[in-house]
């Protein structure tokens, strides 16, 4: 089982726990603390999955409550790691719905190839899938796994809570067919993602708010599935990679499992004729002008799949935000636990909502082993952990994102330390990681969460050789860099001329 130690103590025996929200987070929440002995509701405002296949929730799911199931997904080494070595039953199921185990050392940059093996690379592995194929696996392991009743159709509205300082939660309100419902529980947690009304929840009981800080993005993406031929296999590394970042667009391939994939487009919303790419016929001109995209859909290659009435899958209005419910004084309510995206909403461009989730319900558990019968000092516990396990990650985005707009707005930084690191990370990081092994390396550690970025990339190893790359100059940074990018007026214009075309 992995943790065998924590999962023999049940030290959740008899507690009844409610989550709210049956996505990612509230299934992992369902998952792991109904193996610690609770007895678990878990209330799902979405309708369940058709009966069969991971497949045929793909194409028949309805989620409206987590639109961004048909998007692009990688779940990433440090989620891939925490099923390996603590629930590799989990693992093992979805490796036999289809799941595939993506080892990125395999598949290194051009100027890499022959790339040697070294200890620590079998923990720079990816699942790759899609979002509803690892959802579907989950649902079923936890309604197989007993101890977890699972109502679909319902929406929390409240929580029910003692008039204390801080409120002990007592359970939750919620609204089903139409008709109220007061469920009570021991502990309540609070997974129902980025549009979490927590805030409003504790408000209601008179609870301090939340320290939020909350930035936007700045982009917009978009996404469209495909099939691969049955005689057809996957294009081999190139000169050109098969994700990258022209400024103007992000583009990357994500390998799925039954023979899919998917293309994600991520544009600044500095560029607003670039949203043309919502339609089908500029998405795919977009997609033949990147070389590094276009043999995957060329004809003989892969067939597109997915919504006939949305092919492609348009995803906005995405923030970075961060909030707390432990402060100076303590927990803001016993009793509740907040977690993934409702707490931890982070640029879904970087993949790491999932394994966010997943990882912040394994730390629950955690903490509410090590502190059973004291709740404010379990919310301690746990706030620790993730502000030193997650909030980097957090942090990375905001910068990242900052960073992004102002490339693409053409808005070089003011202060020389912002100026110096972002020529280290261009001139110097973005450059040793496609020819440098250490480096390589450094980065894959940090893009599977298994470093923070601070980590990765202050590393003296790691500094010394990027140095020595930047010392090398342009033209062996030139040598060793992807072709440059089609030209971004020229391409644009194509996309616009498509979609023209495709009306007449």
């Amino acid at each position: 089982m992995g943790d065998a130690t924590v999962l023999a103590a049940h030290h959740l025996n008899g507690r009844e726990v409610i989550v709210a929200g049956g996505g990612i987070t509230g299934l992992a929440a369902a998952f792991i603390l109904s193996r610690h002995g609770a007895r678990v509701t878990l209330l799902e405002r979405d309708t369940a999955p058709p009966v069969g296949s991971a497949s045929d929730a793909f194409t028949a799911w309805q989620r409206p409550g987590a639109p961004q199931v048909r998007h692009s997904h990688v779940f990433l080494g440090r989620l891939r790691n925490l099923l390996r070595d603590h629930y590799p039953d989990l693992l093992t199921a979805l490796l036999a719905a289809g799941a595939r185990e993506l080892r990125a050392t395999e598949r290194p940059p051009l100027p890499l190839a022959g790339l040697q093996p070294e200890p620590g690379d079998d923990d720079l592995v990816i699942l790759a899938c899609r979002r509803t194929t690892f959802e579907w696996v989950l649902r079923q392991r936890v309604l197989a796994g007993g101890g977890v009743t699972l109502v679909s159709g319902a929406t929390v509205t409240g929580l029910l809570a003692t008039r204390s300082a801080p409120p002990v939660i007592a359970g939750v309100r919620y609204r089903l067919d139409g008709v109220e419902h007061l469920r009570r529980a021991h502990l309540v947690v609070d997974a129902s993602g980025r549009r979490s009304a927590a805030p409003e929840w504790l408000a209601a009981i008179g609870a301090r708010p939340p320290q939020e800080k909350q930035e936007p993005s700045g982009i917009v993406y978009y996404t469209r599935f495909y099939r691969m031929r049955r005689t057809a296999m996957e294009p081999a590394p190139g000169a050109h990679p098969s994700a990258n970042d022209f400024t103007w667009v992000k583009y990357a391939v994500f390998p799925a499992d039954d023979g899919t994939f998917s293309i994600t487009l991520a544009v600044p919303l500095a560029v607003p004729r670039l949203k043309v790419l919502a339609q089908a016929a500029a998405f795919d001109a977009m997609v033949h002008a990147i070389p590094g995209l276009a043999p995957w859909v060329a004809p003989e290659v892969s067939e597109p799949i997915g919504d006939l009435q949305r092919p492609v899958q348009a995803m906005g209005g995405l923030i970075n935000r961060r909030r707390r419910f432990v402060d100076r004084h303590g927990p803001l309510a016993l009793r509740l636990f907040v977690l993934g995206d409702a707490a931890y909403c982070t640029n879904p461009l970087y993949g790491r909502g999932c394994a966010q989730g997943f990882l912040h319900a394994h730390l629950l558990a955690k903490a509410l082993r090590e502190h059973p019968d004291d709740p404010a000092a379990a919310a301690v516990a746990l706030d620790r952990r993730a502000r030193a396990e997650i909030e980097p990650f957090y942090r990375a985005s905001i910068l990242a994102d900052r960073e992004a707009v102002s490339r693409a707005e053409n808005r070089p930084p003011v202060e020389w330390q912002a100026r110096a690191w972002q020529q280290f990370l261009e001139k110097g990081i973005m450059v040793a990681m496609r020819c440098d092994p250490v480096v390589f390396r450094a980065m894959l550690r940090m893009m599977n969460m298994l470093e923070t970025p601070e980590q990765a990339f202050t590393n003296p190893r790691v500094v010394a050789r990027t140095l020595l790359v930047m010392a090398r100059g342009e033209r062996y940074s030139r040598r060793v860099a992807p072709p440059p990018p089609p030209d971004r007026e020229a391409t644009i214009r194509r996309c616009e001329r498509a979609v023209a075309a495709a009306r007449v």
